[in-house]
């Protein structure tokens, strides 16, 4: 596979590097054309409004309280005024729909640093554009095409924090590490790829073994402290290393771990007070 066929590989296969223009400054440009035709035209339409109403003639004077009379017109001539509505309608559809357009590309993210990285690496090493304004639409020479790409694929949104370290660090570590000993590289693309599923399903046990494993481990150290002071200062620190493992592992907003980390330092003073050993 050669050209765009092994670039459309590389894409399908890693959805994370689904990375295109987004053509911001055109579409704007395009917008404000079509906003400018419609403004002009408008204007025109007004100025033939006044001219039906002034025009001392009966049919002509009914354009503006009846669409039938506006459509059908004298004769076999269609009236201006009818035919500069339809040209403005047109303009409107192009521009509303221009609009919306550019408003869902304006919700596209950026895509992800490493995911970046990766994508212009691979371009480098497999040149598969004959010319040079093709080879540079993603970056450009001296990467002033950076700004305008974004992602089809948000490999890292919704997700937590523990699973964006795995994708971002862990993984590409392991790779340089041990990993490209064993792996092999897709036979189309030459690529390595990692399961971003398999990740995902790694770090939710790993989430859920710790939200378990915390809250036992808890009382069983305060149950064998005896030392109240002592049970007080493990309760701090087990409530501080709660809160950090919980903006980590889960995706929860600032009052969410807060209601959390409150819960549980009610439960591990509940449970002093019911097995005081001093």
């Amino acid at each position: 596979m050669q050209g765009y066929d092994r670039l459309a590989a590389v894409m399908a296969a890693d959805k994370g590097l689904s990375i295109f223009r987004s053509f911001k400054r055109l579409n704007a440009k395009n917008l404000l054309y079509l906003q400018a035709e419609i403004v002009n035209c408008e204007s025109e339409l007004d100025e033939i409004i006044e001219e039906d109403k002034n025009s001392g003639d009966f049919f002509r004077e009914k354009y503006s309280t009846s669409v039938r009379c506006l459509k059908e017109g004298l004769g076999d001539e269609t009236p201006k005024q009818w035919v500069k509505i339809r040209q403005l309608r047109e303009l409107l559809d192009k521009y509303n729909t221009a609009a919306l357009q550019y408003a869902q590309i304006l919700r596209l993210k950026p895509p992800h640093a490493k995911d970046r990285e990766v994508f212009q690496r691979w371009l480098k090493e497999n040149a598969f554009c004959s010319t040079t304004a093709e080879f540079n639409q993603w970056f450009g020479e001296n990467d002033e095409n950076g700004g305008d790409l974004v992602a089809l694929f948000g490999r890292y949104e919704n997700v937590d924090a523990l699973t964006r370290w795995v994708f971002r660090i862990a993984i590409p570590c392991f790779y340089k590490l041990v990993g490209y000993r064993k792996a092999k590289g897709d036979v189309e693309t030459g690529m390595v790829y990692f399961d971003d599923d398999k990740i995902i399903r790694a770090t939710r046990v790993t989430s859920t073994i710790t939200s378990s494993a915390i809250p036992a481990t808890s009382m069983i150290v305060l149950y064998l402290v005896n030392h109240m002071a002592w049970r007080l200062a493990i309760i701090v620190v087990y409530n501080i290393g709660f809160s950090m493992l919980l903006g980590l592992l889960a995706k929860a907003r600032r009052v969410e771990v807060f209601a959390a980390s409150t819960a549980f330092a009610a439960v591990q003073v509940a449970f002093i007070t019911n097995f005081p050993r001093d």
